[in-house]
């Protein structure tokens, strides 16, 4: 039983130091002068306490109005949201309401794209807030034709709060694998807070309507672009293309929100994302089965310490350097003991996401 532990251990290093490695190939662009017409779409339901930033942020965007538009969605907002759009007074600005047929973040992304003047579309979600410069960060790589997608960097506002922080930890873990992926032309996933992609891709490649997901509009669309040509993805590792949203108030909303995010898991049709997907679950499922039965036997301690220390290890070689871009080495000290929270929740979301339901936008999904 216990080389099956040490292979799962070795697989998972192996992954992570992957990922390092990606990450480290990733530089970023330099040549910047490309400016295509770019529509920036945002899926909104029940924003009223975001508007305003939002609008604010859109409107103080470095690049010119004639060839950039803003397509917010409201998606029946029972809130002051549409009120609070028809006030502004950005001339560039379109607001699309879904028929009453019509719900979702998909169908309010695929609606759209389809209406669309710009040749990019560039997505984000209503609460982030971003540099005046993310615009012509992020389209700039498409100035290379062979890209079609762009996976950009998000982090959590910096909070005081120990759970906060613990949360945002967890949160760059994620970007970090995920721009990992990208650096070693194997993407697994990206944020849907941070991302562009061509218009002409996405009409041809988004399989939304396949999915039972209500999320994943970020993910898929990911899959089918690398289905066609894993080298056609990038990640925008610079800081003007950052964006930051605010992590989850509560741990109950923190666990509701990753059942979101793990309930897609299983509905992946990519191997690679498939195979990570089950290694790190499994890795730490024998984490947390190692961690109990130490307390009954000396040989299951030593392995645990064993699987400890390497997780620990190759975890902060791959998490350093990312914070260290985002400027929060501050959390590097917490790596060690979320080590040990970490493997307990990953079990116990993995488990929740097959047989929960989840609250998402003020509707219920099983």
């Amino acid at each position: 039983m216990q080389t099956i532990f040490y292979i799962i251990l070795i697989a998972y290093a192996y992954q992570i130091i992957r990922y390092k490695i990606g990450w480290s190939l990733i530089k970023p662009l330099e040549k910047k002068t490309y400016r295509p017409t770019v529509s920036v779409i945002v899926a909104l339901r029940n924003e009223e306490k975001n508007i305003n930033n939002l609008l604010e942020f859109l409107k103080n965007q470095n690049y010119n109005d004639k060839i950039l538009e803003f397509i917010l969605v409201n998606d029946h907002s029972s809130d002051n949201t549409l009120s609070l759009l028809h006030k502004s007074n950005i001339e560039n600005l379109r607001i699309i309401n879904l028929n009453d047929d019509e719900y979702g973040k998909k169908t309010a992304i695929m609606k759209a794209v389809n209406i669309a003047n710009g040749e990019i579309i560039l997505a984000t979600d209503a609460d982030c807030s971003f540099d005046i410069n993310w615009v012509s960060s992020m389209i700039s790589y498409f100035q290379n034709p062979d890209v079609h997608l762009v996976s950009g960097p998000v982090i959590y506002h910096k909070k005081n709060s120990f759970f906060q922080k613990i949360q945002c930890l967890e949160f760059v873990s994620l970007v970090a694998s995920a721009a990992g992926s990208v650096g070693i032309n194997n993407a697994i996933f990206c944020n849907g807070a941070n991302m562009a992609y061509r218009k002409k891709s996405f009409l041809k490649l988004n399989d939304f309507n396949d999915s039972p997901s209500p999320s994943g509009d970020d993910v898929f669309l990911l899959h089918s672009i690398k289905s066609i040509n894993n080298k056609s993805i990038v990640f925008a590792k610079e800081k003007n293309a950052i964006v930051t949203t605010d992590g989850q108030p509560s741990i109950s909303s923190f666990i509701n929100q990753r059942k979101r995010w793990a309930s897609k898991s299983i509905l992946y049709k990519d191997v690679a994302s498939t195979y990570v997907s089950y290694l790190v679950f499994f890795t730490n499922l024998v984490f947390v089965f190692l961690s109990i039965m130490s307390f009954f036997s000396s040989n299951f301690f030593i392995s645990f310490i064993l699987f400890f220390v390497v997780k620990s290890i190759v975890d902060f070689l791959l998490l350093f350097p990312v914070l260290k871009f985002f400027n929060r080495t501050d959390l590097a000290k917490l790596i060690f003991p979320f080590e040990l929270f970490y493997s307990f929740y990953i079990v116990i979301i993995a488990c929740l996401s097959f047989y929960n339901s989840f609250e998402w936008k003020g509707r219920m999904y099983r």
